[in-house]
């Protein structure tokens, strides 16, 4: 975690370093993207809409993290692709704290982040606000995939807790709420297996959709198609 100095020459002061999970010997991280969405000031916000009384709290906003490696097994190149979320403001709680300190990956990571596999068949978008969705890698052709939505919002947990009553939620349920661990198995990239357990909501479209993207913000939910031919993109904007 750095902060830009400021000066003649703006500089970065590292503030923090967060460790993630250990790679096994050998093993090297290809990508590492972070997506997150814009923070809007009350006048910027509603310059651009009118609909909405209100905007996501900074607090509650969340980064998505990839990290992508690449291995060469049986002569084929194999990627494989990791996700996390995790709340602006923890990665902020300790760049506070300064002193140029380093935490290890047991010591902040798995309260604070949720992890995810593409491997399971649903890859990450952009996060817009607190939410973020997952669209498939790959469509079932004439039937197409519901749309998953995951709000890590801390209030809207709290409040579909009190609704469910701490009755469990399946994996059959449409509309469920996570609060308890998940696991990505080590594989052959990380030394242990990752353990997260930031919670959230998750809210399963009745409709399937053949979105190859899906992007979202605090308004809507734009669903984004390829068409057989070259250079051809449909895009449905649902309010």
């Amino acid at each position: 975690m750095c902060q830009i100095s400021r000066g003649d020459l703006p500089g970065l002061e590292t503030r923090c370093v967060l460790v993630l999970p250990a790679l096994q010997q050998g093993i090297s991280c290809v990508l590492v993207e972070c997506q997150g969405d814009q923070i809007v000031t009350p006048r910027d916000f509603f310059m651009r809409s009118r609909r909405l009384p209100f905007v996501s709290d900074p607090n509650a906003t969340v980064l998505c993290f990839t990290l992508g490696f690449r291995q060469v097994v049986g002569g084929f190149d194999y990627l494989r692709s990791v996700s996390f979320w995790v709340r602006r403001s923890s990665l902020c709680e300790y760049a506070t704290r300064g002193g140029n300190r380093t935490y290890p990956w047991d010591t902040w990571g798995p309260s604070v982040t949720r992890w995810t596999d593409w491997e399971h068949g649903l890859a990450p978008c952009r996060p817009g606000g607190s939410r973020g969705a997952l669209f498939p890698l790959l469509i079932e052709v004439g039937t197409g995939n519901p749309i998953v939505i995951r709000d890590f919002h801390p209030e809207r947990v709290r409040r579909a807790l009190a609704r469910s009553k701490g009755r469990p939620s399946c994996d059959g349920d449409r509309l469920k709420v996570v609060t308890e661990s998940s696991r990505i198995e080590k594989g052959d990239e990380f030394l242990n297996d990752i353990i997260s357990s930031l919670p959230y909501c998750e809210a399963t479209s009745e409709k399937r959709y053949g979105y190859h993207e899906i992007l979202i913000d605090d308004e809507r939910i734009v669903g984004i198609t390829r068409g057989d031919d070259e250079g051809t993109i449909d895009i449905h904007v649902m309010v």
